[in-house]
């Protein structure tokens, strides 16, 4: 394929539009999630259909490198640079720049999409059809902005040595396409800004939701832990009254783990730290089966209890001796006395971390939020079983601050690396420094926005079929009476009656009549204004030729001017070389001149060269002599068939007669003469072809005569 020659002002705008391109493109406008509008893209598409494929190509690789610094992504180019070439090509087959576009993007670009965010992008399979559409409705914007602007700039519309129609379009193709333009924006902005405020309002509602349920779920936890505190609490109030009689310890500590079941298992430990009660008690007695006895002196909620005499709650741990289950233990000391001096033991209760899952249940904001619940190491005391993590596993995650947009919180937590948001999260910090995060799913939400943007662009399509169709018909509304009135008075009359009558339009009937009269009126004037034309014609014939005299002589002494002593010495020439003649060419200049015109005013100096051009014509009057002002006060002499013998005598005799010649000036009536200084050169016809070869001898000449002392006459007779 060769390229086309270059333009370099087509080649400068393209890069101009470029630039712009690049700027805007450096702020694409946000609408949600990934949606961006590109609409530095316009300036492409105005480079390719006024300029052709590969000045836009040259604008798309600059506007894409606003989305290159943006994105840092390479696609841009590949796809960009192949839809300006695909514009500027359809541009050059007459075809309209967004039905181009949408061809593009349906045939090439859509599948383009797919298979690079499939092969090259960590991107949902959910996603993709959220992509594709909106890089679509993206083309759409972008070349229906351009086409209107390069309608609305008439710099641009008549751009000298722009991209033209290989086919004169119809007046109802023009007007159908402007019509689906502007139906085309119109719809477009229009769904999308209901779409904004629609997705806007979701997020609002969602936010507002996941606000209160983490309130909700944050105050159930909290509630719940509070409330088995204060049961150990309690229980150890109740076991100082008891602390004398240890046989009634086992009832007391059964009867309340039965109320509570959320504590695994439940002990008293007696100063030695020995476990001396527990519930369930058949645990207990299995494990005593096994060995003497269960010391727990080196756990820290013994430690802290009895040690530090202070209710006690423990940081996630696996459990040992009694389970192995993920729990906190919660402890306080009781006492033999009522001064609480001396310690009869400690209560302690497991309690069960998976036992939150009842704040799932409690959770009647919304079935498909997850819950996670996190120490204040970070630790996971309870996830929703959904999300698969293990208890007291690190929760680690990644806040999502990519290119999607959206007004919640992002997160991932199962891929941190990827660029698509996993959940929308939100969170509250309960008073013992947990953390409760409420997530739900980000992909229902572009779903949502999705079907939102295709059932837009569903619409748009049945409403643009719509549009095309009606607007075809209201073109042909307008556009066949005006054709009628043309083909009315472009066919001779036949006598036919006319198509056009009060049932057409009142501006199409107006112009009818408007012609009608008009054709009438031409046809009256036509034989007065042929007659016009001959009277014209003929005025016209002896105008040109008094103009050619004009042209060929000089207008103040009416002898020829250089130009045509030029042009005739050729024919001259040509006449002399067939008859074997000699050429006189001679130049004549008027001696001090100068003082004619400082001493008589210019007025004389003009009468002078008159009256030396009357006497000069009365010297050198055949037909075939060029007498010619050549300029200033020098004149130009061309003598064919000349007498070598006696020219320089003739020339002389001129001389002498003008030398005689009293001049009167017409002002002051004073009489003043003038002489004459020649110099001049006879030869054969075949001497040289170019006159100004004759003219510098004879100007020679002319010089040496003036050094010589003026008034004479020096001529050259070349023989050979």
């Amino acid at each position: 394929m060769t390229l086309p020659r270059i333009n370099q002002q087509h080649l400068l705008l393209s890069i101009i539009l470029g630039v712009v391109g690049l700027l805007i493109n450096c702020f694409p406008i946000q609408f949600f999630a990934n949606v961006q509008f590109v609409l530095g893209n316009t300036m492409t598409v105005i480079a390719a259909v006024l300029l052709g494929p590969w000045y836009a190509f040259v604008t798309a690789m600059m506007a894409s490198t606003g989305l290159m610094l943006v994105w840092d992504s390479p696609h841009v180019y590949l796809f960009f640079g192949l839809e300006a070439l695909f514009l500027g090509y359809a541009r050059r087959h007459d075809i309209y720049a967004l039905y181009a576009d949408a061809a593009y993007w349906l045939l090439i670009g859509a599948p383009m999409v797919y298979l690079y965010a499939v092969l090259l992008m960590d991107i949902p399979p959910s996603h993709l059809g959220f992509i594709i559409s909106k890089q679509g409705i993206n083309g759409l914007i972008y070349t229906s902005l351009a086409s209107l602007l390069i309608l609305a700039i008439p710099k641009l519309w008549f751009l000298k040595d722009k991209v033209k129609d290989r086919h004169r379009r119809q007046l109802s193709a023009q007007l159908t396409y402007f019509f689906t333009l502007m139906v085309t924006l119109t719809l477009l902005f229009s769904a999308l800004i209901f779409n904004f405020y629609s997705l806007e309002r979701q997020q609002v509602m969602l936010k507002q939701n996941m606000t209160e349920a983490v309130v909700h779920i944050s105050t159930a936890a909290q509630n719940h832990i509070e409330n088995h505190k204060a049961v150990i609490q309690n229980t150890a109030n109740q076991l100082n009254l008891m602390a004398d009689t240890p046989e009634q310890w086992q009832a007391i500590l059964s009867s309340l783990h039965q109320s509570y079941p959320s504590f695994i298992s439940m002990l008293i430990a007696d100063p030695a730290a020995n476990i001396v009660n527990a519930s369930p008690l058949s645990r207990l007695l299995s494990i005593q089966k096994q060995q003497q006895s269960i010391n727990i002196k080196d756990r820290e909620y013994f430690i802290e209890s009895f040690y530090n005499q202070r209710f006690f709650v423990s940081s996630a741990f696996l459990g040992r001796g009694f389970g192995n289950d993920a729990i906190i233990a919660m402890s306080a000391p009781f006492y033999l006395d009522e001064q609480h001096t001396k310690i009869a033991g400690i209560i302690e209760g497991s309690f069960d971390l998976s036992h939150f899952s009842y704040i799932d249940q409690v959770n009647k904001y919304s079935t498909d939020e997850s819950v996670v619940m996190v120490d204040e190491q970070n630790q996971i005391i309870y996830a929703s079983e959904k999300l698969a993590f293990k208890p007291l596993s690190q929760f680690n995650f990644v806040i999502n601050k990519g290119v999607y947009r959206a007004n919640l919180d992002l997160i991932n937590i199962h891929n941190t690396t990827s660029i698509v948001p996993e959940y929308i999260y939100t969170h509250r910090e309960l008073n013992n420094g947990w953390t409760v995060y409420i997530l739900k799913e980000f992909s229902p939400l572009l779903k949502l926005a999705e079907e939102q943007m295709f059932s837009s662009f569903i619409l748009l399509l049945i409403l643009l079929v719509c549009t095309f169709y009606i607007s075809t018909k209201l073109s042909t509304l307008l556009t066949v009476p005006l054709e009628a009135v043309a083909n009315q008075f472009s066919q001779p009359d036949t006598g036919k009656a006319s198509t056009i009558d009060e049932n057409s339009p009142k501006e199409v009937f107006s112009l009818y009549q408007r012609l009608v009269t008009s054709k009438q009126q031409l046809v009256a004037h036509q034989l007065e204004l042929e007659q016009t034309v001959a009277n014209r014609t003929a005025e016209l014939e002896k105008a040109n030729i008094k103009l050619t005299e004009l042209v060929d002589r000089d207008p103040l002494t009416g002898l020829y001017n250089r130009r045509y002593a030029e042009r005739k010495f050729g024919e001259l020439l040509d006449f002399c070389l067939r008859s074997e003649q000699a050429i006189t060419v001679v130049l004549l200049d008027l001696d001090l001149f100068k003082r004619v015109n400082d001493n008589y005013g210019h007025l004389a100096g003009d009468e002078c060269l008159r009256n030396v051009s009357q006497l000069m014509q009365t010297y050198f009057k055949r037909d075939i002599d060029i007498v010619a002002r050549y300029g200033g006060e020098e004149f130009l002499l061309i003598l064919p068939l000349s007498n070598a013998l006696h020219i320089e005598q003739h020339l002389n005799g001129f001389r002498e007669a003008l030398s005689q010649l009293n001049i009167t000036s017409p002002e002051d009536k004073q009489s003043f003469k003038v002489t004459v200084s020649i110099g001049a050169i006879t030869a054969n016809a075949d001497y040289n072809v170019q006159l100004d070869k004759w003219i510098k001898v004879a100007d020679d000449n002319l010089y040496q005569a003036k050094q010589q002392g003026r008034n004479r006459t020096i001529i050259n007779i070349i023989s050979d």
